[in-house]
């Protein structure tokens, strides 16, 4: 049971946590489940020592436990074991590493200090302060890739008390006259509250600041784009901009384009004819309800659709979006789900021909997790001038030392079907005379 300040008028109830046990059914998968495969997968294909006990990864201040159990300097995040599906780890393995960690870094743990985000008017949109580049303090036994059951509810609770405080801050400057926050103003704050939560205690598998500052700058380049491409207006009115988010969890990259797109909309209030709309997809009910009510905190629920898609792959992605919601095409779509999906979920997208001359790709992890395949695709459609591709390398999300970076694509041409006489393919052949082009 939650206790909300009655005197806020903005209070929204939260999904209460489910019951401790372990989630078994077909459609509610833990966080482990879906994304602890992705980071063993990435090691495995890096050659990496991972070492089967209870956690993923191990994060100090300045010292790193080593997979063998020894303390390095230097570093952040060191691989030091696999996490069990959905279960609490065991904190044992990390006890001497732990010690050791403390002692070397006792005085710099003791000189770090606890910051809040400011809630004053001159601050409270400015989008551009990177948390990422805040110290991280959270317990080493909680860093990357390390997963805590229902940690996503604890983050839900961390959201509505820093919401809360700034409401009450607000009112106070304002002497209860329009204390109202903006959607905008409440995407920003509870974007840097997931920040701060991931530094500060538990490491989660969110976009970021710095990767959602160049998601968003590549976002507005698309729209800009749009209006500026003649196709895309018709008797005056501007066809509505189409966002796909592939990998919901909790929702934080569906807010990066729901506060960017809203941004856009103040920062040009000539363009008031604009319209958009986002779609994201997730194949957890449980998670699609805490994102539901992160989009409810934010006021942006009313842009943002949320998909669940069944993780048996009996449906295409393509199907679902176009039968069920009416998509016929794609403006800006950003890839950050289950990633050996990434490749034949774009080629789907493709193949439907939902993604054209104009659409936008972003697609995040594809550096830290290897994901060779479909950079290799990308790479083969920019050499037929099908794409224009930039890679944007920055370290993972709330970490210091993996590396990681965004792939970003811009469509500026359709591949047409043709017969190749190369391979004596007729379509879905990815030789260079295949990659046809109609401007």
């Amino acid at each position: 049971m939650m206790l909300f300040d009655t005197t806020l008028s903005d209070n929204i109830v939260i999904v209460p946590p489910k019951p401790d046990a372990f989630l078994s059914h077909h459609d509610e998968f833990s966080y482990s489940n879906l994304y602890g495969q992705d980071y063993n997968d990435a090691q495995n294909q890096n050659g990496s020592a991972v070492v089967d006990c209870g956690a993923s990864l191990a994060s100090t201040a300045g010292t790193a436990a080593s997979s063998d159990g020894t303390i390095s300097s230097g570093g952040q995040d060191v691989v030091a074991a696999k996490c069990g599906g959905g279960e609490s780890f065991d904190s044992s393995v990390f006890d001497n590493a732990a010690a050791a960690a403390a002692s070397r870094n006792n005085s710099l743990r003791n000189s770090v200090k606890e910051t809040t985000i400011a809630a004053s008017a001159n601050n409270i949109n400015n989008d551009n302060d990177d948390a990422s580049s805040s110290p991280i303090t959270r317990d080493p036994r909680n860093g990357a890739f390390t997963f805590q059951v229902h940690a996503e509810y604890d983050l839900l609770l961390h959201v509505q008390k820093d919401l809360d405080k700034h409401r009450r801050a607000v009112a106070e400057r304002k002497d209860g006259n329009n204390a109202s926050l903006s959607d905008v103003e409440l995407s920003n704050i509870i974007m840097r509250s997931f920040d701060e939560y991931c530094l500060r205690k538990q490491w989660m598998y969110h976009i970021g600041s710095q990767k959602g500052v160049a998601i968003g700058r590549f976002l507005r380049d698309g729209v800009e784009n749009h209006l500026r491409t003649d196709n895309n207006i018709s008797n005056g009115e501007v066809k509505k901009f189409i966002c796909v988010d592939l990998g919901t969890y909790c929702g934080y990259s569906a807010l990066v384009l729901a506060s960017t797109l809203r941004q856009f909309l103040e920062d040009h209030p000539e363009q008031e004819k604009f319209e958009f709309h986002i779609y994201t997809t997730e194949v957890s009910t449980k998670l699609l309800n805490v994102a539901q009510s992160v989009f409810r905190l934010a006021k942006m629920e009313k842009y943002i659709t949320p998909v669940l898609v069944k993780p048996d792959g009996e449906e295409s992605l393509s199907r679902v979006l176009r039968e069920r919601f009416g998509v016929a095409g794609i403006d800006f779509l950003l890839l950050d789900h289950a990633k050996h999906l990434y490749l034949d979920d774009l080629r789907d997208l493709e193949d439907a021909s939902m993604l054209g001359a104009g659409s936008y790709v972003s697609a995040d992890n594809v550096v830290f997790n290897r994901l060779d395949a479909y950079r290799e695709h990308i790479h083969q459609l920019e050499l037929g001038g099908v794409v224009e591709s930039r890679l944007e390398e920055m370290n993972l999300e709330y970490s210091n030392n993996l590396k990681d970076g965004i792939g970003e694509s811009y469509l500026i041409a359709y591949r047409i079907p043709c017969f190749c006489h190369i391979c004596h393919s007729d379509d879905q052949c990815m030789c260079i005379c295949h990659l046809s082009l109609q401007k």
